[in-house]
């Protein structure tokens, strides 16, 4: 079937901070994000939040303005069985970058806007080199997924044996 999911990463952030922003505090550990909202922390200081669901194209830029006041986000939307992929860069409030791919309109689909980083040319002519080797394999629905990683440190489909996930839960309404 494949992933369904979303995520946001805050650089700098512990993981209990990160819960903090959604109103959520955190709960038990797993090797896995089965939960409907986890929470890890990278190697290189970001914490990343999943959603057990594609959020796309929620949440608004508005919100995602508002959210990233004072912080640098990173916004990942994934729905695999649909081979669309999207992550955008936001800092104090404005999007930086945006880079999104719909294979399941057409393979070679790649959209761009803002500032994006050095390594997009490079990522990008890999992924359509292959893709012309392999035409069999969408390779372009990893650019998104990549410049995120090249980021965060956190790729959804790719496993480490010492990663620990942690559920995020609802804090309990207080009296």
């Amino acid at each position: 079937m494949g992933f369904s999911i979303s995520w946001l990463g805050f650089r700098g952030y512990g993981i209990k901070e990160a819960a903090a922003l959604f109103g959520r505090e955190v709960g038990g550990s797993s090797e896995d994000f089965d939960a409907p909202v986890n929470a890890y922390r990278s190697d290189t200081n970001w914490a990343i939040i999943i959603l057990g669901y594609c959020s796309f194209p929620n949440p608004p830029d508005s919100y995602l303005s508002a959210f990233s006041q004072g912080r640098e986000m990173v916004v990942v939307h994934i729905e695999e069985h649909r081979m669309f992929a999207h992550a955008e860069l936001w800092s104090s409030g404005k999007n930086i970058w945006r880079v999104w791919h719909s294979g399941d309109e057409n393979v070679m689909d790649l959209h761009t806007t803002g500032d994006l980083p050095a390594s997009f040319e490079t990522l990008s002519q890999q992924a359509f080199s292959k893709r012309d080797k392999e035409s069999d394999v969408d390779y372009v629905f990893d650019i998104p997924l990549d410049l995120a990683a090249e980021l965060t440190g956190f790729r959804h489909d790719e496993g480490a044996p010492d990663r620990v996930f942690f559920e995020l839960v609802e804090k309990p309404a207080q009296r």
